[in-house]
């Protein structure tokens, strides 16, 4: 099976079971949401089961493998919905000669789900601080919302980009199938 047929199987399969069932798919930037956000699900899960299993193996690159493996799928109720938030407002606002568009939409995509997430998380935490009257921790949860940013990019960017890129060529290429983006 030659790249051709495989982007036109992908596509068919995506549109009769998968994301491109789902409301206005059809849709560019509506599709690249659902492609991206099925690929951050994807990118969690494959991370989990990764710090698990070095964990199983005894932590051997030095990392606390099961409180990340724990956290990945504690955040992906947050990571599914910043992913095709941010892949829509991506594909709406890159210009369209962007070189390589769909692998640059891609992992600006993935970055941008770090950013929506945590900004989701830090609104979480303010609601909590203020409903408690703990206004003097405004500034400790924004520090630790820093942190847990830095700790969830360093520990991850190594897969989201690369699947953030795949999948947002797949997504130009099955979408568009030769034709000019608009």
């Amino acid at each position: 099976m030659n790249s051709a047929d495989f982007l036109t199987t992908l596509g068919t399969t995506c549109k009769r079971y998968g994301p491109g069932r789902l409301p206005r798919a059809e849709r560019h930037d509506i599709g690249a949401g659902y492609a991206l956000a099925s690929a951050a699900t994807g990118a969690t899960l494959l991370f989990a089961l990764i710090s698990w299993s070095l964990y199983t193996l005894g932590e051997p690159i030095g990392s606390d493998w099961k409180f990340l493996g724990t956290w990945a799928l504690i955040a992906l109720p947050l990571v599914v919905p910043a992913s095709f938030i941010s892949a829509v407002i991506v594909w709406r606002t890159l210009p369209s000669d962007t070189p390589y568009f769909g692998a640059s939409a891609g992992v600006l995509a993935a970055l941008g789900t770090y950013i929506l997430a945590l900004l989701a998380l830090f609104a979480f935490s303010m609601i909590a601080l203020v409903i408690n009257g703990q206004y003097t921790e405004i500034p400790e949860a924004l520090g630790f919302m820093v942190v847990i940013g830095f700790v969830a990019l360093a520990s991850t960017f190594w897969l989201t980009f690369p699947i953030g890129a795949i999948s947002g060529i797949i997504h130009e290429r099955v979408t568009l199938n030769g034709t000019k983006r608009t």
